[in-house]
């Protein structure tokens, strides 16, 4: 019986999901929901009751001297090694789960469904990052906080979302808020002497680099039928939606960003950073496009940088004008590197996002190329990634404010600590202009 129940209870989430799914419902649609919903409380009291009832059955054929509450606990424990994104899903699960239920939020209550629904054990692994939480004054107030080891895992679950991150910049610990180094803004020079002679010195300059943690928020709504009944669906949530949510944000911010008070300042608007125009308009010759390129390649390597992570940052718009380009009365393809899965140019990887804009300049159709040595960028990333929950907040989708209240969602905010900076400015290379694709 409680197996039909179970997949009766399915069934309803499916078309209950068919119904919300719909941009245009009717009244008819909101009376079938309405019965719809009242079915599935009916159902989860009817479950409910049967697996008392189970449970019940199993503790009496138990030998009399075994402890009720340590079996039945010890039977509920989840006994399989769970992944980083399984535990974070869990934790997710439980906290919006708990929430929706009761209105009691925070790391208590969390842990607390976490035991119930025998993830105890993954409970005790966020504890002692709750602590130092309550000990630092992290802004996870209301939330949960990952561990150190989780939150790092977290940032190589961020990384196929991100092109910056995608880069491999050198990662530095913020955990204590800050890092603070002086870093050679030019190398050292060397000399050949002959022997008795006084050995030639050079004078680096430097430039300081200076990270101090900020705080990238991402907020998801999450259908509170998926809350009621899919685990395994929050938990690809969070490798689907929240990286990318998290990635775009990222990307924005790491290469762009204002450097206002809760905001990096992105590597392409230091001070100092080789910005060159691109020629030729929107029809730019093969000469021309080739010479912009040229260019900020030359402000890297005329430089002695070693370019071993070198690679272009650009538009998808940049990369299809310059991947369909062809020679002159032929169809053979100029850049057929740039073509391919993984597209290359001129010899080095591209990477492709959004946020590079293509509706700047006085002509509003503006892009830029980026060329950054991702080796000698660094990315300054906190201690802790933290999540919290709402089903009272509001948020915008297109520049249309929703209420999670509403339109019956949760919202889980996840809040990452980071910051960038450069140990050379050479590094970065922006090609700015470019109206080719417009």
């Amino acid at each position: 019986m409680l197996a039909i129940l179970k997949a009766r209870l399915k069934d309803l989430v499916g078309e209950i999901k068919a119904l919300t799914d719909k941009t245009d419902m009717s009244a008819d649609d909101f009376g079938t929901l309405k019965t719809k919903n009242t079915e599935v409380e009916t159902l989860e009291g009817q479950i409910a009751e049967l697996t008392k009832s189970e449970e019940a059955r199993a503790r009496a054929a138990l030998p009399a001297n075994t402890p009720v509450d340590e079996t039945v606990r010890a039977a509920a424990q989840v006994k399989k090694e769970l992944t980083t994104v399984e535990k974070i899903g869990v934790m997710v699960f439980s906290m919006a789960k708990t929430y929706k239920a009761t209105g009691v939020r925070g790391a208590e209550a969390t842990f607390k469904a976490m035991d119930e629904a025998g993830y105890g054990i993954v409970a005790k692994d966020f504890a002692g990052a709750q602590a130092r939480a309550l000990n630092s004054g992290s802004a996870s107030a209301g939330g949960v906080l990952l561990p150190e080891d989780m939150a790092s895992e977290v940032i190589d679950i961020l990384r196929p979302a991100t092109t910056f991150l995608r880069g491999n910049p050198r990662r530095i610990s913020l955990a204590h808020g800050a890092y603070k180094l002086p870093a050679a803004a030019s190398g050292a020079a060397s000399n050949w002497r002959g022997e008795g002679q006084a050995i030639q010195t050079s004078q680096p300059s430097f430039k300081d680099i200076s990270l101090s943690a900020k705080f990238l928020d991402s907020m998801v709504p999450l259908t509170n039928q998926l809350i009621r009944w899919s685990l395994s669906d929050v938990r690809s949530w969070v490798e689907r939606d929240m990286a990318a949510s998290m990635g775009t944000a990222l990307d924005m911010a790491a290469y762009f960003g204002d450097g206002g008070v809760n905001m990096p300042l992105g590597i392409t608007k230091i001070t100092g950073v080789t910005r060159l125009a691109a020629l030729g308009g929107t029809a730019p010759t093969i000469a021309q496009i080739e010479t912009g390129a040229a260019a900020i390649e030359l402000s890297m390597e005329g430089r002695n940088l070693l370019m071993a992570g070198a690679a272009w940052v650009m538009a998808p718009r940049t990369k299809t004008y310059l991947a369909n380009l062809r020679g002159a009365g032929t169809d053979q393809k100029i850049f057929p590197e740039i073509s391919m899965a993984v597209p290359t140019w001129r010899g080095r990887p591209v990477f492709l996002t959004t946020q590079v804009s293509i509706v700047g300049g006085g002509t509003t159709d503006e892009s830029e190329i980026l060329l950054v040595n991702f080796d000698d960028i660094l990315f300054g990333e906190g201690a802790g990634i933290s999540f919290a929950v709402s089903t009272e907040a509001t948020y915008v989708k297109n520049g249309v404010v929703v209420s999670a209240f509403q339109n019956d969602l949760t919202l889980i905010k996840a809040s990452l600590e980071a910051d960038v900076d450069m140990r050379y400015l050479e590094a970065v290379a922006v090609l700015t202009g470019v109206r080719w694709g417009a």
